[in-house]
């Protein structure tokens, strides 16, 4: 909710967010909560003003206000106040403030005021220390946050689903390479089948070559069906789910996608995956696309390399966070996009959009994370992102 005053500050109000699950905790509860809150951050010389000036001050505000004693009852409350919580001004002072704004939950993020109907409405609270003769009391502005909320659902909506289109767009780049990871084992189907074939038809047919052969043929069965089963999983769209992960894992499984691509391209990688990593919370689809990206433009950048193309992937443990880095030996970043790369629209690529890396940050940032990029002082580029790592 805030840092402690330093001498001097003046610090005089809190913003709280939380959210309430039920109405069973002891009245007050929020009240003392914000009370305490109150005393701690709050500035050691609070406002002055006679009641009667308090309550001309509350109705000129379109913003709904509640003054609260130090008992937690609403002394005051103004026009919007009214509108907001559905009560009669009459009634209002009767009310208590842990009522209207119920207990703060502990751990919640969001907080929910209950109206007179019982309904429930999405709030923002400002709490302020004010002076009302030879008591203190806080002066609670309460706003709807119903829009805000809306407006915020909205924008991860249009994140994820831009994400989703980047993933789109970048199989449509790999398609040669998926098409030949994929037609590689169908062809050895058909070359198995058809000396299977031939088999049966000699007297008498050997059976064990047979079986043999067979085998083979559900092997390269299995390994086509592998690669439509992660095609599908990368093109789908779902819900973004945050759950536990090992990051050890996404760069496994990212690498399983572009295997063919990295052949083709003459790219050696070097995998430095640490162990006994904590686990980081967060959507396998989504941290599997930032991987891909770093690993295509390291790729990218070593395209005119004459030299062995070398791409490192590591992985450890950075005090409590996980961090992954894609080291590659090629040109380095241009120094006109060095401050500006996970910008939209940043691009060095005669064909590109410049929206791969910005996708990766506002990924990474949604995770709780951060990304970062520096050239080497041997050539080539660091591209790192770090994640909150969960308790054991």
């Amino acid at each position: 909710m805030g840092h402690a005053n330093q001498p001097g500050e003046g610090v005089d109000n809190v913003v709280i967010h939380g959210v309430a699950f039920g109405h069973g905790r002891q009245r007050g509860a929020f009240f003392d909560h914000v009370r305490e809150a109150a005393r701690g951050l709050l500035s050691p010389h609070p406002r002055e003003l006679p009641l009667a000036d308090m309550r001309a001050l509350l109705d000129a505000v379109p913003t709904a206000l509640l003054l609260a004693g130090d008992d937690g009852r609403v002394l005051l409350a103004n026009d919007a106040a009214e509108k907001l919580f559905g009560y009669p001004r009459d009634a209002m002072p009767h009310v208590f403030a842990d009522t209207l704004v119920p207990s703060f939950d502990e751990g919640a993020r969001e907080l929910f005021a209950t109206r007179a109907d019982g309904s429930e409405l999405p709030v923002d609270v400002e709490c302020r220390q004010v002076r009302l003769g030879e008591s203190i009391a806080l002066l609670l502005t309460v706003a709807d946050a119903t829009q805000r909320r809306r407006m915020e659902r909205e924008a991860v909506l249009q994140r994820d689903e831009l994400a989703h289109l980047s993933r789109v767009a970048m199989l449509g780049e790999l398609s040669g390479a998926l098409a030949h990871e994929i037609n590689q084992p169908l062809s050895a189907i058909l070359s198995n089948a058809q000396a299977a074939q031939r088999l049966l038809r000699s007297e008498p047919p050997d059976l064990t070559e047979i079986k043999d052969i067979i085998d083979d043929i559900v092997v390269d069965d299995r390994h086509a069906g592998e690669v439509i089963h992660r095609l599908r999983k990368w093109l789908r769209k779902e819900h973004v789910e945050h759950v536990p992960l090992g990051i050890n894992g996404v760069v496994l499984d990212a690498l399983h996608l572009v295997r063919g691509d990295l052949l083709h391209r003459g790219v050696d990688v070097q995998l430095e995956l640490a162990g006994d990593l904590p686990h980081v919370a967060g959507d396998r689809i989504q941290l599997q696309q930032v991987v891909l990206n770093l690993v295509m433009n390291g790729c990218d950048a070593m395209e005119q390399l004459q030299k062995p193309r070398m791409l490192r992937i590591l992985t450890q443990q950075v005090g409590a966070n996980v961090r992954l880095e894609v080291i590659d030996n090629g040109r380095g970043i241009e120094p006109a996009i060095a401050m500006t790369m996970f910008e939209p629209f940043e691009t060095t690529k005669a064909d590109g959009m410049g929206m791969g890396l910005a996708i990766c940050r506002t990924i990474v940032e949604s995770h709780g994370g951060r990304v970062w990029a520096r050239t080497l002082d041997y050539g080539g580029a660091r591209v790192a992102f770090e994640l909150p790592g969960l308790p054991p």
